[in-house]
């Protein structure tokens, strides 16, 4: 039996609304500090650079775009029934693949010794599609009952999880290994948008039928809400970096940023875990590039600190001295 549990937030945030039109999806560049949304409704990618300011990354991208996703210098972007991916240092175009979809919506990818891949949700169509990278492979892995909408990747377990649209949407999870899905959990919500994970491999999911953030402890057996009076909340991520849950609101063209960590909320739900858990979408052999501390100075002390990789992937660590 779930348990829904309403938290009104009393917490300060950000809000740029005046650029956006239909923000959809947000992702963050760990090694600049700053963050790029789609703007669906103008088929625009905005950057928010780490003084708050605005501005056009990439203009003309056709149908939406819809979600992004980083791998390695490229930001990769669903528009309509293609793949597009723009260089990061200066937003040109490098590619533009026709997956053979419909309305490709949610993004994430993975790497391991075969490649880097990245899996692609098509809303219309009820896909899933894994993608490769470095000889633009495709494949349909996978045909939902339902229209999959955004999708996250826990390395732990090789495992996708997928929200759906629609009334009691479900929440699927697939081996990619295997490309096998089964429902992880039938909910009583409907529309659901993004999903995300905390360190504590706690599900952070948008729903418009709430317009609220719910957060799922990692076995989907109990929930509560833990951000609510948003405007249809799209693709969300959470920033461990900065420790920000960043909503798009499709419903009234704005960005938020809520201050959140589950080390330091206590809740009426014991989802705890051990301060040196991290929940990254891990890479082979990448590179540590930069090493910084909670306050974004760059640190060689024991602690806590935050480790920068080349491939755009962020760990939290505590170390200590022998």
């Amino acid at each position: 039996m779930k348990k829904f549990i309403t938290i009104f937030l009393l917490i300060s945030f950000y809000s740029f609304s005046q650029s956006y039109n239909g923000p959809e999806s947000v992702e963050y560049n760990p090694l600049t500090g700053s963050y790029f949304v789609s703007n669906s409704i103008n088929g625009q990618i905005l950057e928010l650079d780490s003084n708050n300011n605005l501005s056009i990354f990439a203009s003309n991208v056709g149908n939406g775009p819809h979600g992004l996703e980083i791998v390695d210098n490229i930001l990769y972007a669903c528009s309509g029934g293609r793949l597009k991916g723009y260089d990061l240092n200066d937003g040109n175009q490098v590619l533009n693949f026709n997956v053979g979809g419909s309305f490709l919506n949610g993004i994430t990818h993975y790497i391991d010794g075969s490649g880097s891949y990245l899996f692609l949700t098509d809303f219309t169509a009820r896909k899933l599609y894994k993608y490769r990278i470095e000889d633009e492979w495709i494949s349909s892995i996978c045909d939902f009952p339902r229209n999959p909408n955004g999708v996250f990747l826990d390395p732990m377990y090789n495992s996708l999880y997928v929200v759906t649209w629609g009334n009691n949407a479900p929440i699927y999870e697939v081996d990619f290994t295997t490309e096998e899905f089964y429902t992880a959990t039938t909910t009583d919500l409907n529309n659901l948008d993004g999903i995300s994970m905390d360190e504590c491999g706690n599900f952070l999911i948008s729903a418009w039928s709430t317009n609220a953030i719910h957060r799922f402890n990692n076995d989907f057996s109990e929930s509560e809400v833990i951000i609510d009076f948003l405007s249809y909340p799209a693709d969300i991520i959470y920033d461990q970096v900065n420790n920000f849950i960043v909503i798009p609101n499709s419903g009234n063209n704005t960005v938020e940023f809520f201050p959140y960590s589950p080390f330091y909320e206590p809740t009426a739900l014991s989802w705890w875990c051990n301060d040196n858990t991290d929940i990254i979408e891990s890479e082979i052999n990448p590179q540590i590039i930069k090493i910084i501390d909670l306050l974004g100075k760059e640190s060689t002390s024991p602690g806590f600190n935050i480790e920068i990789y080349d491939n755009g992937d962020v760990k939290k660590k505590y170390t200590i001295n022998y």
